[in-house]
């Protein structure tokens, strides 16, 4: 039987795991409104703690560990188990997490979907240039950019975060001022047409792909096995950039900018996909900073965009 997070192999507990499960127990019984199992779990992931096989936890992973009695010493039937030691949770700790989770709406209307405008790439923490992501702080709020805590394998420095309602508002307004500006809506009408381009060469290619792989398989034979693995690979790679690129091309030209006349007006009504499109035509990164002067700050000070009509 799998050993149970918080123990050792053969028993006997294991102090760093014990630690952060009963902070997040303590963080599913104690919170005010209810925190979510799953907001838990990323929070365990961000601290960089993972389950007993090495995986990222889930708010279903966590939550039936912690159910498991013998978290708290206890068999199937409750009962104490005789001689177990020292337990990760008290037994009235663990019923009392029991009643919680039980309470708990087996069945609450999922949150709505947020689409963000910024994302994937797009933005960038003005501290670690670190890529933001997309999270919100808890279950009650809103939409926002943070740059992920640092862990062993990311370098990001998790000191930069901004709600998706200033960020984005003030995004836009600097990517639309932008377009107005004399000959910008010209240099991004002439980046559609190279992205356009470059689509096609790129589909030409990937199309060819297939040819490219019975090419190397003819001379599989008189290759050495570590070669034509090598070869393999680098054509797959080659083929999955490619895809990656024409899917990030095909954002920039289907945006419908070529007879716009009023780009308030279509950026008001644009769906969430044209809007995003405009962004990463016009821009390369847009640096978040971090808060100097609270809530009230203006959020236009807080972004460093680099534009790709610049470049242009």
């Amino acid at each position: 039987m799998a050993r149970l997070s918080g123990y050792m192999n053969g028993g006997g507990l294991n102090p760093t795991e014990a630690a952060f499960l009963r902070r997040a127990a303590s963080r599913l019984r104690l919170r005010d409104p209810q925190e979510p199992a799953n907001a838990v779990a990323n929070w365990l992931n961000d601290q960089g703690h993972r389950t007993v096989p090495g995986g990222l936890w889930r708010g279903e992973t966590l939550t039936r560990t912690l159910s498991n009695p013998r978290i708290a010493g206890l068999d199937r039937n409750g009962e104490p188990i005789e001689g177990f030691g020292e337990s990760v949770l008290t037994p009235d700790e663990y019923h009392d997490l029991l009643r919680n989770l039980s309470e708990r709406t087996t069945a609450a209307p999922p949150r709505d979907a947020y689409e963000y405008l910024a994302t994937q790439g797009t933005s960038a923490c003005g501290e670690c240039r670190f890529d933001m992501s997309g999270s919100r702080v808890n279950a009650t709020a809103g939409p926002g950019y943070r740059c992920l805590p640092p862990t062993a394998t990311r370098n990001s420095c998790g000191k930069v975060r901004m709600n998706a309602d200033r960020l984005e508002p003030a995004l836009a307004e600097e990517v639309l001022a932008d377009l107005l500006r004399p000959g910008v809506h010209e240099k991004l009408l002439s980046l559609q047409a190279d992205a356009r381009e470059e689509v096609v060469r790129l589909r030409a290619h990937i199309d060819g792909a297939e040819q490219r792989f019975a090419a190397l398989q003819a001379v599989r034979q008189s290759m050495v096995a570590t070669a034509y693995k090598a070869a393999e690979k680098a054509t797959k790679d080659d083929v999955k950039a490619c895809r990656a690129r024409v899917r990030f091309l095909e954002q920039i030209t289907t945006v419908p900018i070529a007879d716009v006349h009023d780009v308030v007006a279509w950026w008001n009504s644009a769906p969430r996909a044209s809007q995003r499109g405009l962004v990463l035509l016009a821009v390369t990164k847009v640096y978040v900073l971090a808060s100097g002067g609270g809530r009230g700050h203006d959020p236009h000070s807080r972004l460093r965009i680099e534009w790709r009509t610049d470049l242009a």
